[in-house]
């Protein structure tokens, strides 16, 4: 069948309820208790749901979610982080360069990013980013802010910080996850294991991308640019000591 994943609850009586399962083709396959298919067990039975008709589940998972932000993204890009802490595999190296004091990132690896960001900068399409956080910085947001946002932002990116410790009304934010909003239309949440390795995206349906939306916005407005917001915290910086 091909399918990418299949969702599942456990009703009250302790047995799995009925299933979704989305194929690779497209459409999708809800597993009931009728019984019409005799390759299926004697309780279950399946029929195929074009996608029209459950939009809400039809983009439920998403696979490659590099490609499904790039195919829809024409003219803004927000992202809202709120880990303090990332487990990239692309980071690893640049990471601990920084905190054994290299003096900069592995341009073979960062270049290829940044020569991305000033594409679709020169292009028109906007990349924006608020990382909600809470002070004081670990190593790990330290290095995200020297040898990631301070790159980005040359490259074109709009980053801000939302210290939560500086801006308590913030603080609701961290609770909702980091998540991509696509030209307003389109949201994406990311989910994350405890240890902060990326787990997989998921589609917001219609109902409530309106609130991602909003929350995107409201998260801009109260978010300091970058650039200010390091300039008046040296004490973050590598090359000066901490207080």
């Amino acid at each position: 069948m091909g399918e990418l994943k299949r969702l599942r609850a456990q009703c009250g009586n302790g047995v799995n309820c009925p299933s979704i399962d989305r194929r690779a083709e497209g459409g999708l396959v809800v597993t009931g208790e009728r019984i019409d298919n005799p390759d299926l067990p004697a309780h279950e039975a399946s029929v195929l749901v074009p996608d029209t008709l459950l939009p809400e589940v039809a983009s439920l998972d998403i696979p490659d979610l590099a490609s499904y932000l790039s195919q829809r993204h024409t003219a803004d890009l927000f992202r809202l982080e709120t880990l303090d802490w990332y487990d990239v595999s692309s980071d690893d190296d640049d990471y601990y360069r920084y905190v054994s004091g290299a003096p900069a990132p592995e341009a073979s690896v960062k270049d290829r990013w940044l020569d991305q960001l000033r594409a679709d900068r020169a292009a028109g399409r906007q990349w924006r980013r608020v990382h909600a956080l809470r002070s004081p910085l670990n190593d790990y947001l330290r290095y995200e802010c020297e040898w990631c946002y301070t790159y980005n932002v040359a490259a074109g990116e709009d980053v801000r910080i939302l210290d939560v410790t500086e801006a308590p009304a913030g603080a609701a934010l961290l609770g909702v996850g980091d998540f991509f909003a696509v030209d307003g239309e389109h949201v994406v949440r990311s989910r994350y294991n405890t240890g902060g390795r990326f787990l997989s995206a998921v589609a917001v349906g219609t109902a409530d991308r309106g609130a991602y939306v909003a929350l995107a916005e409201l998260a801009w407005q109260m978010g300091t640019p970058f650039a200010a917001w390091w300039a008046a915290h040296p004490e973050y910086h590598r090359a000066t000591p901490a207080a």
